[in-house]
């Protein structure tokens, strides 16, 4: 395989933990890879490190490849990584979505935690432009905004959207009603490019992977202790707690149909072309299920 230092993209909520735990438990370089995953804060930088050709392999959220399915070089889902785990959160105990209409909302551009609140506004006969929407690009500043009683609702992800729970905020929508439970919020992802060039090293990351949710499976703490780094300010016992929320998957052949699903939400937010059909290249679990059925997945050390 080659040397070259891969480096992982990656989204900021705790269904990215399989990859946290490979780079920790260092089964990406037990797969011969060489990686790095840095420190984000910012929601768009994952699609950004995949636009830009900076990173080729990683985990994003569910919704990137088909939002990127037209790029040149677009990412490929080709296995998962975390659940669910997303919620619109009010400040109030709200039943009906529809108390929203001109109220302040927050959410965060491309991300399926505003593909919720679209679903959720919409259930109720709502569009986006009916409430007050204010868009975030770092988590943090969302949950500055809801502390300084500036928002009346909010979309988040796991670990953030427990701290406002922990607060006093009321669960609107946990996606399950909608989406169907589970559905899939992050997942992994490769440039079309390596993927055509370099299938072994997207095998490897997928073997790496399924080994590290096989770690989270045998024992959460030590394996959310990999994670910490990624959440500062939050204690272990609330990432544990955020991680049963939103639990490791990588095995997510069953789910293509609730992403697919998804692409009238883009479409109607537009974020892909009003007159495309959803792209049939945008998931393959080829790969992911070569792997499963050769069976290769070995007991990862400790």
């Amino acid at each position: 395989m080659s040397d070259d230092r891969l480096v992982l993209t990656h989204g900021c909520s705790l269904s990215n933990l399989p990859l946290f735990v490979a780079v920790g438990e260092g089964l990406f370089a037990d797969e011969g890879l060489r990686v790095e995953a840095p420190y984000f804060c910012d929601i768009s930088s994952t699609a950004e490190l995949l636009a830009s050709g900076v990173a080729d392999l990683g985990t994003a959220a569910f919704t990137q490849p088909l939002i990127d399915a037209f790029r040149p070089d677009p990412p490929v889902m080709v296995a998962g990584s975390g659940l669910m785990g997303i919620s619109v959160l009010t400040r109030e105990p709200v039943t009906d979505a529809a108390a929203l209409a001109g109220q302040p909302v927050g959410t965060f551009r491309s991300d399926p935690m505003e593909v919720l609140l679209h679903d959720v506004l919409a259930a109720a006969g709502l569009r986006m432009s009916d409430v007050d929407l204010r868009y975030f690009d770092v988590l943090t500043d969302a949950i500055d905004a809801w502390n300084a009683g500036e928002l009346a609702a909010v979309s988040l992800a796991e670990p953030f959207a427990g701290r406002i729970r922990a607060a006093g905020g009321h669960i609107l929508s946990d996606g399950t009603e909608l989406w169907g439970n589970p559905f899939p919020d992050t997942t992994l992802v490769v440039s079309a490019k390596f993927l055509r060039e370099r299938p072994e090293q997207v095998r490897a990351a997928i073997r790496a992977m399924l080994r590290a949710d096989q770690l989270i499976q045998a024992d959460l703490p030590a394996a959310v202790r990999h994670a910490a780094e990624f959440y500062p300010g939050f204690e272990l016992e609330e990432l544990v707690a955020a991680a049963r929320r939103q639990p490791a998957r990588v095995d997510i052949r069953d789910m293509t149909s609730a992403v697919y699903a998804r692409w009238d939400s883009l479409q109607s937010l537009g974020l892909v072309p009003d007159n495309a059909t959803a792209p049939d290249n945008a998931v393959m679990f080829d790969l992911l299920n070569a792997e499963l059925s050769a069976e290769t997945i070995k007991e990862p050390a400790r």
